[in-house]
């Protein structure tokens, strides 16, 4: 059975383990804690659609008004 882990100690590594890169002790006390803990859990889901929502930004290409702007303020250097 996985130790038990405080909210604080999910928070510090919850990045780390969204991208699979924590030891597999402490992921499996994660995993627990977010299956017990709504808030923890509510946090992990909102930095899962954060990141989702970035890729999707990403992967669109800026107004042809932004890029005059960018240009504007790259020219003034």
């Amino acid at each position: 059975m996985p130790e038990s882990i405080r909210c604080e100690e999910v928070v510090e590594h919850l990045l780390a383990f969204l991208d699979g890169e924590v030891e597999v002790g402490r992921r499996e006390s994660i995993e627990q804690h977010l299956e017990e803990c709504r808030s923890c859990c509510s946090r992990a889901d909102f930095e899962v659609a954060l990141r989702q929502k970035v890729r999707e930004v990403a992967l669109k290409r800026p107004s042809m008004k932004l890029r005059r702007k960018i240009r504007q303020l790259i020219d003034q250097f």
